[in-house]
């Protein structure tokens, strides 16, 4: 996942393209009613904090293997717009069911 927004402002597509992808899982739920995708390290058992929460997130793209979602996220204590621009790659299929496995026997929640 790459952020196209840092503190309320579009990035470059320079600052886009040469930052860091983070790697995860995303992971929709409903917190007090509201929806939230978080993404957050793809390591059965790993409990380290999420990557990114976007809360209210809605699909404003997908085409092929890459998908985009908008919504809010807090950075330095304020609400900001964000969208999430994010890969998925194709796996072998033995290595995508050991995977889906891993994840289902998998404790996914924060603490």
């Amino acid at each position: 996942m790459r952020r196209r927004y840092r503190g309320g402002t579009r990035l470059s597509t320079r600052e886009f393209v040469d930052q860091e992808w983070a790697c995860g899982m995303l992971r929709l739920q409903f917190v007090e009613g509201r929806p939230q995708l978080g993404l957050w390290q793809a390591c059965p058992g790993d409990k380290a904090p999420p990557l990114g929460i976007l809360w209210r997130p809605e699909v404003v793209a997908c085409a092929s293997d890459t998908i985009s979602f908008a919504g809010t996220e807090q950075s330095a204590g304020r609400w900001c717009y964000q969208v999430w621009f994010c890969e998925v790659h194709n796996l072998p299929q033995a290595l995508s069911l050991q995977r889906l496995q891993n994840a289902v026997d998998a404790n996914h929640e924060p603490n």
